[in-house]
């Protein structure tokens, strides 16, 4: 059982395959006159795709294929290429996935901006508490928007800004817990972020220099 496949457009065959049971073999691709002498059906362009798909990926089609085509017809068969009756491009989908892109690309433009910007009330912060009050606020306003990017890393990275400014604010025990819990579940992170791990450590050495700075200001104090 063997069958010779042509695929016509126009009035020229493009791709010749032979189907037996076992297989369909790709036989070469042909730009010659269609005589017109083997049966033909017109077919759908799109259809026309996952027919040849499925007689290459499935023996129990193939069989069914070749026994039904072989009870009536010839041992050729042309397969008329027509036009798609309907559109292949998914305009709601396609609409639904621009919106999409567009959020994301302005959620990253606004994290990039905030990220300058706390940076900036975050040095100053040292030095002044109004500072350090703002950088806290940007922090948390980035944090919704790692929130609704879905990043579990840029999330980590907002609340160690957040305990930053806590620290600067002496609010050292809040920021104590959320830097402690944030190294917990990076270390149990199935992918380990060594430089989650590395921002933790550093802002946890500040924490313990900060504290250490205003126990001996509050032990002077305390004297005078």
């Amino acid at each position: 059982m063997r069958l010779c496949l042509c695929m016509v457009y126009g009035d020229t065959i493009h791709d010749e395959y032979v189907v037996t049971p076992k297989q369909v073999i790709h036989r070469k691709k042909v730009q010659v006159q269609y005589d017109g002498t083997s049966d033909d059906i017109q077919i759908d362009g799109a259809f026309y795709h996952y027919l040849i798909k499925e007689l290459f990926l499935s023996h129990y089609y193939r069989i069914h294929f070749l026994y039904h085509w072989f009870n009536n017809h010839n041992k050729c068969l042309s397969l008329m290429l027509m036009h798609t009756s309907y559109d292949m491009i998914d305009y709601k989908w396609n609409e639904r996935i621009y919106e999409m892109v567009r959020e994301r690309s302005e959620l990253d433009h606004t994290f990039s901006w905030l990220s300058t910007l706390g940076g900036g009330f975050s040095a100053l912060g040292d030095y002044f508490t109004k500072c350090a009050e703002i950088a806290g606020k940007i922090s948390i306003h980035q944090l919704q928007i790692g929130l609704r990017l879905g990043d579990p890393n840029i999330t980590a990275r907002c609340r160690l800004y957040f305990s930053l400014s806590l620290i600067q604010k002496k609010k050292f025990r809040l920021a104590k817990y959320i830097i402690q819990r944030e190294f917990c579940d990076a270390k149990q992170s199935t992918v380990i972020d060594q430089r989650l791990l590395n921002m933790c450590k550093g802002i946890w050495a500040k924490l313990q220099y900060e504290y250490h700075i205003y126990k001996k200001s509050r032990k002077r104090s305390k004297l005078c």
